[in-house]
C-alpha cells in the first residue's frame, strides 16, 4: 500500500454441516471440537454462564465404521432442582462476560428455540413449562457452539439435508406424554431447510434430531443451495450418545475458505415482479422499502403505461430462493396488487472485498469487485465519504476520488478482517 495509507480485507470463512446420522446441540459442538474449536475456550464460556457446575471432555468413539468424537459432560443438575426457563437461560447467557459475538448467537439460537416451543404449546415463552426450555444441557451446547464458531472464525453456517425420523415418539420428558416424532418444535424450526425422512411407521427411529440442535442450525445457518469454490480445511465428525446398527449416527462439519474465483460466481436467485396504478408515490418507495426489510437483495420500481393508459409502476424485488415465501407475502402485504409473478434466474456477482483505507484525515470503507482476482470495479462507501468531507472540510467529490484511487493501489494480500458491513447481504 501507499505510504500512509492501509489496507484490510475481509475472509469469509465457510462450514457445511452434513448431518450424516442426525443432529444434536451435542453433535455439533463435538464436531466443531473435532475441526481444531479449541476445548479450553468452550469450557471458559460453559463456566461463565454455569459456574463450576460442568467439566467438558471430549473421547474417540466409532460409530457405523467412522471415527467420531462424542462430547463428555461431568456434572449435574440437582434432582430437586427443577428445569429452566427461557428467561433464565437467556439471563445465564446476558449476565455471563462472554464476547459480543457469541452472546449474539446464544441469544439468537435460544430465541429461535422458545419462539419454535411457544408456537407448538400455543404460550407466550414466559409461560412456557421448564421441559419445554430445557436444562442445563441446553445452554452447555448453545454456548459451546456460539463459543466454537467463533473461535474458528466462521461467517457462514451451510446446513445440508437433516435426517429426519418418523414413526416414533419422544419418551420420557417430564410431565408431559409422549411427543412423536419428527417432534413438532424441530418441524418449525427446520422449515425452510431441506429434510430427508428415515424409518417406516411399523418400524419407527429413534430421535435423530433435538429441539436445541434443530435451533442452533436454524439461527446459525442457512439451506447449502449450489455449494460456492471451497478450498477445503479441516474435517470434524461429531458422534451421537446411540450406535446404531443401520446408520452412522455422525454430524460432520467441513471447515474451508472460497477458492480464487476465475470469473463471477454466479447464483440462483427469484426475481418477484408486480404491476401497480394506484399506490401514491410515497407507499410505492415504502412498498419497496418493506420488500428490503422481508429479505430481498435488492428492490427497484420502474415506470409503466398501464391499461387503459394509466400510469404505474413494475415493483421489482431479487431475492435468494428460500427468502421468496417472506417476500411474496410483503408484496401482498404493502401493496394493492392481487397478483405476484416469480420466475428463477442467475445473477453472475464479482468476488466482493472490503477494504478500508486511511486517508490523511481519516478512513473510508471501499467495496473492491475482483473478476479473476484482479480489481475491475472500485466503490467508497459513501457515508464514510460524505462524514469524512464534512470533518475536513474538503468537497465530497473530491475525498471519494482520492478513497477510489488508494483502494486501487492496494496490494490485496491476506490480513485481519474488516468489520462486517451493517445491511449488506453477501
Amino acid at each position: 500500500a501507499p505510504p500512509g495509507r492501509t489496507a484490510s480485507r475481509a475472509v469469509t470463512r465457510l462450514a457445511l454441516v452434513d448431518p450424516v446420522g442426525g443432529a444434536a446441540g451435542d453433535m455439533l459442538l463435538a464436531a466443531l471440537l473435532d475441526a481444531g474449536a479449541p476445548l479450553a475456550a468452550v469450557q471458559e464460556a460453559v463456566d461463565a454462564v454455569l459456574p463450576g457446575r460442568y467439566r467438558l471432555s471430549t473421547e474417540e468413539v466409532r460409530r457405523g465404521g467412522l471415527r467420531a468424537r462424542l462430547l463428555r459432560v461431568e456434572g449435574e443438575r440437582p434432582p430437586d432442582e427443577r428445569g429452566l426457563t427461557f428467561g433464565e437461560l437467556l439471563a445465564a447467557v446476558e449476565g455471563a462476560p462472554l464476547p459480543a459475538p457469541v452472546a449474539r448467537r446464544a441469544r439468537a439460537a435460544l430465541g429461535r428455540l422458545a419462539d419454535a416451543e411457544a408456537r407448538v404449546h400455543g404460550l407466550p415463552p414466559d409461560e412456557l413449562p421448564a421441559h419445554a426450555a430445557g436444562d442445563d444441557d441446553t445452554l452447555v451446547d448453545v454456548v459451546g457452539v456460539a463459543v466454537a464458531l467463533d473461535a474458528l472464525g466462521v461467517e457462514r453456517l451451510l446446513v445440508g439435508a437433516v435426517p429426519l425420523s418418523w414413526g416414533g415418539a419422544v419418551t420420557g420428558l417430564r410431565d408431559h406424554p409422549d411427543v412423536p416424532l419428527p417432534a413438532p418444535a424441530v418441524l418449525e424450526l427446520l422449515s425452510g431447510f431441506r429434510v430427508r425422512l428415515l424409518g417406516e411407521p411399523q418400524e419407527p427411529l429413534p430421535e435423530t434430531v433435538t429441539p436445541t440442535g434443530a435451533a442452533l442450525l436454524a439461527a446459525l445457518g442457512e439451506p447449502a443451495g449450489p455449494l460456492p469454490g471451497v478450498v477445503l480445511g479441516r474435517v470434524g465428525y461429531g458422534a451421537g450418545v446411540q450406535d446404531p446398527p443401520d446408520r452412522a449416527n455422525v454430524l460432520r462439519v467441513l471447515l474451508g475458505t472460497p477458492a480464487p474465483a476465475g470469473g463471477p460466481e454466479e447464483r440462483e436467485l427469484v426475481l418477484l415482479e408486480a404491476n401497480v396504478d394506484d399506490l401514491t408515490p410515497e407507499l410505492v418507495a415504502d412498498a419497496a422499502e418493506a420488500l428490503r426489510a422481508a429479505g430481498a437483495l435488492d428492490a427497484w420500481i420502474t415506470p409503466a403505461l398501464m391499461k387503459k393508459g394509466r400510469p404505474g409502476v413494475v415493483l421489482s424485488a431479487l431475492c435468494e430462493p428460500e427468502r421468496a415465501p417472506g417476500v411474496r407475502e410483503a408484496f401482498f402485504r404493502a401493496t394493492t396488487t392481487f397478483g405476484v409473478r416469480a420466475q428463477a434466474v442467475a445473477r453472475a456477482a464479482l468476488e466482493r472485498r472490503v477494504v478500508t483505507v486511511a486517508l490523511e484525515e481519516g478512513s473510508v470503507r471501499v467495496k473492491v469487485g475482483l473478476l479473476g482476482g484482479r480489481a475491475v470495479t472500485v466503490k467508497p462507501e459513501h457515508d464514510d465519504v460524505a462524514a469524512l468531507a464534512a470533518r475536513s472540510g474538503r468537497p465530497v467529490r473530491e475525498v471519494h476520488e482520492e478513497a477510489a484511487a488508494a483502494a486501487r493501489a492496494l496490494a490485496l494480500a491476506p490480513g485481519p478482517a474488516d468489520p462486517p458491513h451493517a445491511g449488506e447481504r453477501p
